[in-house]
């Protein structure tokens, strides 16, 4: 099976051409508070030039019955990645779009990453690292082994602090359902061809393997 590509934090129409000639399957739009913040309006501007098969993705933390509705309905077709401690209830409505982000902490056991992912079983589900209150973009890695059954149950993307030189062997670890990337492939804060280009190939290599 073929390892799905995020790139994240893309801030402009041209950072989404470059997402999508690199080999992106999804293309992250930050609307929460984020160095790559934008507006909803410039996500739904970015989205409409994304080619078919290449899927927008909305991401929010924490936010309100009208806030998520408004997403929603401003681009029906984009994935809403939720990484706050958002209630399933508030997801429910929008269940099929729902990318819910759940932390990794240092000390968390698989049991506890289990329960968590069974609290939102309705949902698709992304694994990131918990660092202090960041909800993401830290550039730090959880420990994988802890994930393996989690990714064996149901389809899952992986994130945090991957990199070209380590995804390789996230993927060999752990055969998630994708992969997700926003700092290991900026240099300088901004989106870098080169190591986007070597991200997608390290996919491509690792699941050669």
């Amino acid at each position: 099976m073929r390892t799905r590509i995020k790139f994240c934090g893309v801030t402009a129409q041209a950072e989404a051409e470059l997402a999508v000639a690199c080999g992106a399957d999804a293309v992250g739009l930050i609307l929460a508070p984020s160095p790559r913040r934008i507006s909803l309006h410039d996500a739904v501007a970015i989205a409409a030039t994304l080619p078919p098969f290449v899927t927008p993705t909305f991401v929010l933390v924490d936010p309100d019955e009208k806030t998520l509705a408004a997403a929603h309905a401003a681009w029906p077709a984009a994935t809403l990645q939720c990484a706050g401690e958002e209630e399933p209830d508030l997801l429910d409505p929008y269940a099929l779009r729902i990318l819910k982000v759940l932390h990794v902490a240092a000390e968390s056991t698989p049991d506890e990453l289990d329960a968590a992912c069974n609290r939102y079983r309705r949902f698709n589900v992304l694994l990131d690292t918990k660092a202090g209150a960041a909800r993401g973009g830290t550039g730090a890695r959880f420990a994988w082994d802890r994930a393996i059954d989690i990714v064996r149950k149901r389809p899952t993307i992986v994130a945090g602090g991957l990199t070209p030189e380590n995804v390789g062997e996230a993927i060999r670890t752990l055969r998630p359902y994708g992969v997700d990337v926003r700092s290991g492939i900026e240099r300088d804060g901004r989106k870098d061809e080169a190591l986007m280009r070597a991200f997608q190939a390290a996919v491509n290599d690792a699941d050669r393997t």
